[in-house]
């Protein structure tokens, strides 16, 4: 039969080849010769054309045997159930069975170290449209682990010397890549605040508006992971990436990397990348809410249209260590460089830090505001215990970095952001008054009054006064 996978190996020495991203080459790993893209793909052409075809004659008996074998008690290949999702392929090179999964597109031989690239994995429905190429080597993705351990206050003093680098692999992860128009509207409750003192009387004057905006924004190539092996937050916390180095797919920059092909469906995959640009256009809707103290959302709705979806292989190098029994995953864009992942906390050390920062306030606020005033303990306690909580949450952040996107970010094109309705419409006002001085218990002598009569009618938006809302539109509904 003929070979099912092809073996990428040097023309002078038949060592492996493997794709540099410095050089933007394939690089001999034994006598240091390269050559360009197209150099080696016109070279493999016809070979992979053939492996192709010979991957897809076999299938279809191979598909009949593994049920025979899974059929039977603990399976033919001792699999078991798995059995039936595996696929088998002798490297060209050395003759070994490789064993992999349907979605294994690239690997490196376990035996001989050759590059091994499944061309039938790569066509059709499955074809990437795009690559970005790795660009940062094996060597300093090692280094920036080490470097990505510095500046971490909470990490255990054991671990840096104690674990050790179980295995690093770089990998080619699908990204379905979704582009589109987000409809957005939503309706804000608003308020502005008004500060006056009388005396010992303190009295805040509050106006409520109904606040509406509507608007559409577009989104380019917002990427999602396809892969089920990998994990979801970890692919989104290494973004972004960088779209200057999209090239159109090639065979020729796999070798010397693995690579899966999606195995993700494509409805849950639009679903995340909706939820990103939905939430990248409510920000952008309520950016434009200005001129108030506070505002507070009430409801959205998002739609969406003119949606394509393109098919992408992204750099991602992983690492993974162990200590003390525990593995820890970290992952790193191979474009930028971006190092994420979780590490140990000592307990003992952000215990130390939040209570050193509480202890050295309290005493600090003890001698220079409680003897003083005797009736402010409890401000004396409050604010030290407040600070010790922060400087805890700022030095445990960074040990924590791995989480899912919930916006769109550099994939939103801000450019085209374009304001529909723009309504702001006074409701009412609300008085507040609170004693001030001395002896004057929190809380006590506060009372609301509403003022202002009743509110104008829809279209009006006019304030208290007369004028006009403070977002400087009048109100008048739909522009």
């Amino acid at each position: 039969m003929a070979d099912r996978v092809t073996t990428y190996q040097c023309p002078a020495c038949t060592g492996p080849l493997h794709f540099d991203g410095m050089s933007g080459k394939l690089v001999c790993d034994y006598c240091g010769s390269s050559y360009t893209l197209e150099e080696v793909q016109a070279s493999y052409a016809d070979r992979n054309a053939s492996a192709a075809a010979a991957d897809h004659a076999a299938q279809e008996k191979e598909e009949k045997q593994r049920q025979e074998a899974a059929a039977q008690e603990g399976g033919a290949q001792g699999w078991g159930a798995d059995a039936v999702h595996m696929r088998a392929y002798n490297c060209s090179t050395c003759g070994a069975e490789l064993m992999c999964d349907q979605s294994t597109a690239a690997l490196n031989c376990p035996y001989c170290g050759n590059p091994t690239v499944i061309p039938s994995r790569f066509e059709g429905v499955d074809r990437p449209d795009y690559v970005i190429p790795f660009k940062i080597g094996k060597d300093k993705a090692v280094e920036a682990l080490r470097t990505y351990y510095k500046g971490k206050h909470l990490l255990p003093g054991s671990f840096i010397s104690s674990n050790h680098l179980e295995e690093i692999k770089g990998v080619y992860v699908p990204f379905r890549l979704y582009s589109g128009t987000v409809d957005a509207e939503a309706q804000y409750t608003a308020k502005k605040e008004h500060r006056e003192k009388q005396g010992d009387t303190e009295i805040v004057r509050t106006e409520f508006y109904e606040v509406q905006r509507s608007g559409s924004l577009d989104y380019s190539k917002i990427p999602v992971d396809a892969s089920q092996k990998m994990p979801d937050d970890l692919m989104d916390s290494i973004e972004p990436y960088d779209y200057k180095d999209l090239r159109k797919f090639t065979l020729e920059y796999m070798p010397g990397f693995m690579a899966s092909r999606q195995d993700v469906g494509e409805k849950e995959c639009r679903e995340r990348a909706r939820t990103r640009a939905g939430h990248s256009a409510q920000e952008a809707l309520k950016g434009t809410v200005e001129g108030y103290t506070s505002v507070s959302t009430d409801r959205h709705r998002e739609g969406f249209r003119q949606e394509t979806v393109e098919y992408g292989m992204f750099p991602v190098w992983l690492l993974s260590t162990k200590w003390e029994g525990k593995t820890f995953l970290f992952a790193m864009n191979g474009q930028s460089g971006r190092m994420v992942g979780d590490l140990p906390v000592s307990k003992g050390k952000l215990y130390g830090a939040s209570g050193i920062t509480f202890a050295f306030l309290f005493l600090l606020n003890y001698f220079l505001l409680f003897a003083q005033h005797p009736q402010r303990m409890l401000m004396s306690v409050l604010l030290p215990l407040i600070a010790a909580v922060i400087v805890g949450a700022v030095l445990y952040g960074p040990m924590k970095n791995v989480a899912k996107r919930t916006s769109a970010g550099t994939y939103m094109e801000k450019s085209s952001f374009h304001i529909g309705r723009t309504t702001d419409r006074y409701m009412r006002t609300e008085e507040t008054r609170r004693q001030t001085g001395p002896g004057s218990r929190p809380g006590g002598g506060a009372g609301k009054s509403p003022s202002g009569g009743k509110a104008p009618g829809p279209g009006r938006g006019r304030g208290p006064s007369g004028g006009q809302g403070p977002s400087g539109n009048k109100g008048r509904g739909a522009r």
